[in-house]
């Protein structure tokens, strides 16, 4: 297992802004097999859909969403929480169709929808690799069978790359209180090397970024963010010369890891450090590994990063 985080930074640099819009989605009803659906998958430059077979969007899924040298039981989960997250895609645009999509599931827009990667895609990655990583993958994707479902429902499947020691919750991430994802420890993810990520700005382009994005100067100010954090240490709200501003919003713009960080003012510098990668919700892909490592299995993992939650039949 790769320990350090910087081995695999081309999953990082996919997973640290994974979109929240994508899980919050309505959900639809289900009511017959999954097994025969066709997944469409819009790509924009070329403006076409492409369609997929369940199996083949999962696997595509998660080649590009978890490295293939993670345990396998990790792998597992992963493919669980990518068909989960497809089958609750196709029952909301069952119900309320997305024109934008032209009759496919998602679209090649990462700010919108998960990853996937075509077979081309995948071949690019990995290169000699491949044929070893979609063998490794395709076993995982094909002995995990089934969905994560609450209530009968299809949950949203959020995850993220590492945490700093604990998940958060949806409701301080998000606003909007889902039972399922609760803050959890998962202290293996703190002990990694290289979660630790450090962002430096000058004042001046703090500033353009600021005013560009915010219409905000900071106009040389001496203190010009002031944030407030949770206990563990994720900031729940910030503003910028007293105006507020979205959290997740402003780490995407700045490029800082995750919402668990913290900033300094030194040498007409503003240094943001900040722990983990990603928005801190739902299951972290490196504890998941850590989890595995230790002997649990992909149904174990899933039940400790998930609360409540059953592993059910994929229906739609």
């Amino acid at each position: 297992m790769k320990e350090n985080l910087h081995t695999t930074i081309a999953f990082i640099l996919l997973l640290a802004f994974i979109p929240c819009l994508a899980y919050l989605t309505p959900e639809g009803t289900s009511s017959a097999k999954a097994d025969d659906i066709t997944v469409g998958v819009y790509f924009t430059k070329e403006k076409k859909c492409v369609d997929y077979s369940l199996e083949e969007y999962v696997i595509g899924a998660v080649m590009a969403q978890m490295p293939a040298d993670f345990e396998t039981e990790a792998l597992k989960a992963q493919a669980v929480l990518a068909r989960s997250y497809i089958i609750r895609r196709y029952q909301s645009e069952k119900e309320s169709p997305t024109p934008a999509l032209h009759g496919s599931l998602i679209s090649d827009d990462e700010n919108l929808y998960q990853s996937f990667f075509t077979d081309e895609q995948a071949k690019d990655f990995y290169g000699e690799g491949y044929s070893a990583a979609r063998d490794r993958i395709t076993k995982a994707v094909r002995s995990a069978k089934g969905i994560l479902t609450y209530k009968g429902e299809p949950v949203i499947a959020a995850y993220h790359a590492a945490s700093s020691g604990y998940t958060e919750s949806a409701k301080t991430a998000w606003g909007q209180d889902i039972p399922y994802l609760k803050s959890v420890k998962s202290e293996n993810d703190a002990k990694l090397k290289g979660i630790e990520t450090v962002t430096t700005l000058s004042l001046d382009e703090f500033d353009k970024l600021v005013y560009r994005h915010y219409g905000i100067s900071t106009g040389g100010s001496a203190q010009p963010l002031t944030t407030s954090a949770n206990k563990h240490g994720y900031v729940t709200s910030l503003s910028i010369c007293g105006s507020q501003a979205d959290v997740q919003e402003f780490i995407s713009l700045m490029e800082i890891a995750s919402p668990c960080f913290e900033f300094e003012i030194k040498d007409g510098n503003i240094i943001f450090t900040a722990k983990g990668f990603g928005h801190m919700v739902g299951m972290s892909q490196y504890g998941a590994n850590l989890m595995a490592l230790d002997g649990a299995d992909y149904k174990e993992i899933l039940a400790y990063y998930y609360k409540n939650v059953k592993l059910s039949a994929a229906e739609v």
